[in-house]
């Protein structure tokens, strides 16, 4: 799903991250506790370079994923987007508004896809690698080196947009 909102856009591929994470839920007579037993979850980043202008890319993003057959989340939709630039961020008082971004749910899976970008070339973060200290008891993780990303996409006036997605394939629920 990710190929696909990104395959009709000016995105350039810069960089990729994973990870595949598995918690230990807990459990205690007199507090609630986790819904599952064990959770494992795989999450993947993809990282493009794109010059130009930031919401004509957004917008051919936005139509790539709805080619592909994702739905726009109603709270998270590129009309936000559009309303937030032509505001240029700001309410009528001079407050900054939050950055609104772009989420649409993938039919019949049960997850979403998310859409960010960065602001004034100032890249988002990728999620930090858990330790392996419990509850955390699986951990295999391929993050970003931000400062060789950071310095490329700069030295090309390019901004960076993420699209990234994350499922939980196995859950152990407690027994009843």
């Amino acid at each position: 799903m990710l190929s696909a909102v990104a395959r009709a856009s000016p995105l350039r591929p810069a960089a990729t991250s994973t990870r595949d994470v598995c918690h230990a839920g807990a459990t205690n007579g007199l507090w609630p506790h986790d819904d599952y037993r064990l959770s494992c979850g795989l999450s993947e980043i993809r990282y493009f370079g794109a010059g130009g202008d930031l919401l004509d890319v957004l917008r051919e993003v936005d139509k790539g994923a709805k080619a592909a057959g994702l739905m726009p989340v109603t709270t998270s939709a590129i009309e936000d987007v559009e309303r937030y630039y032509a505001a240029n961020g700001k309410t009528d008082d001079g407050l900054l508004l939050p950055l609104p971004g772009l989420s649409y749910l993938v039919p019949g899976h049960g997850w979403t896809v998310q859409v960010g970008w960065s602001q004034d070339n100032i890249p988002l973060n990728d999620q930090p690698v858990p330790d392996l200290t419990w509850p955390t008891v699986f951990v295999e993780a391929h993050p970003v080196d931000f400062y060789t990303l950071r310095s490329g996409l700069l030295e090309r006036r390019e901004f960076l947009v993420t699209i990234s997605s994350g499922t939980t394939y196995y859950e152990v629920p407690w027994p009843s």
